[in-house]
């Protein structure tokens, strides 16, 4: 099941339940297919929705740490937990590492760019690049 789908699936059961999250989540479904219709009038990518999701939960981080009441806290947090439980598994250290040694082998890339093109094909939305390219520069010196 997708990203989109799963995230309509809860939205479905919040408003169903009249749960006063219900609209921030329609807000970012909202969001995510303002992408594909803003690019083309097309569907919104799994990638894209990813990201979109990911710039949400960075929002939602940075709102909770304002000095806001209580209430506003939880429901910030059931909203960020939501939003993160429909994300799929990240790639982890491991999973870049064991990736450029299978694509790569002990062979340094002739730039930076390569390897990285190799960890995006691989991985799309589901990695932190700039984690990645850290990595990049550990392994190769590059």
């Amino acid at each position: 099941m997708s990203v989109i789908e799963k995230l309509k699936t809860e939205s479905i059961s919040l408003r169903k339940i009249r749960s006063p999250v219900a609209p921030s989540i329609l807000f970012a479904l909202s969001e995510i297919e303002k992408v594909g219709k803003n690019n083309g009038n097309r569907a919104t990518t799994e990638d894209e929705a990813i990201k979109v999701i990911q710039k949400l939960i960075a929002t939602i981080d940075e709102n909770l740490k304002l000095d806001l009441d209580d209430g506003r806290k939880i429901a910030l947090n059931f909203e960020r937990n939501i939003l993160a439980g429909v994300l799929p598994q990240m790639a982890d250290e491991d999973d870049i590492r064991a990736l450029l040694k299978e694509m790569l082998g002990s062979e340094k890339p002739k730039n930076k760019g390569i390897a990285m093109k190799i960890i995006r094909d691989e991985y799309g939305a589901k990695v932190d690049m700039k984690r990645a390219g850290e990595i990049v520069t550990e392994m190769y010196g590059i």
